[in-house]
C-alpha cells in the first residue's frame, strides 16, 4: 500500500478533533490543546501534524512532538478506517520520512500497556527497546494506567531502504 504524510488541509481538523474526543479513546488518546495543534499547522519547529493519504484520502494522522531534538515523539496517532492496513502503512511511511532528516536518532511514543492492537502494531513496524512505567498517565476517563514507552532506531529503518 503506497500513500503519503501531509498537511491536513483546514477543512480536515474537525475530522482529528472528533477522533481525539471519541469517548472510545479516552484511554488511549489525549486531546491535544487546539493551540498546539495550530501551532504544528503553523510550521512550529517542534510540532507537527500530519494525514496519511492512500489514493488522496486521510486514512490516518499523527500528532509529533520534540521535532526540535534528535528524539522526536509520536504523541498522538490514529487511524481513521481500522483493519485495512492502513496503521501499518502509516507508520513505516512515518518512520521512513523521519528516517530523512540524519540528525534524527529514534523515533519514540508511549501507549497504555493493554492495548494489544497498538503495541502489536508497533512492534510489527520495528518499536522496541521498551520500557515499563507504572502509574505513567492519567487518562481523561480518570483512570490512572501503566504505560509502555517504545522506540524505533532510525539506523535500522536508515539501512531497510532502497
Amino acid at each position: 500500500m503506497t500513500g503519503y504524510w501531509e498537511v491536513p488541509a483546514p477543512d480536515e481538523l474537525p475530522r482529528i478533533v472528533a477522533m481525539m474526543e471519541d469517548v472510545q479513546f479516552y484511554d488511549a488518546i489525549a486531546r491535544v490543546p487546539d493551540e498546539q495543534l495550530n501551532a504544528a499547522l503553523a510550521g512550529s519547529k517542534d510540532t507537527a501534524l500530519w494525514v496519511f493519504r492512500v489514493d488522496q484520502k486521510a486514512v490516518a494522522y499523527v500528532y509529533m512532538t520534540e521535532m526540535a531534538t534528535r528524539l522526536p515523539k509520536v504523541d498522538e496517532f490514529g487511524v481513521f478506517e481500522r483493519g485495512k492496513g492502513f496503521g501499518k502503512a502509516a507508520l513505516s511511511s512515518l518512520a521512513a520520512k523521519i528516517a530523512q532528516t540524519p540528525d534524527y536518532e529514534k523515533l519514540w511514543l508511549n501507549v497504555v500497556d493493554g492495548n494489544d492492537n497498538a503495541l502489536n502494531l508497533y512492534r510489527k513496524v520495528g518499536f522496541g527497546e521498551e520500557k515499563f512505567i507504572a502509574k505513567g498517565w492519567k487518562t481523561r476517563s480518570g483512570r490512572v494506567v501503566d504505560q509502555v514507552r517504545m522506540w524505533l532506531t532510525l539506523d535500522t529503518v536508515r539501512g531497510s531502504a532502497p
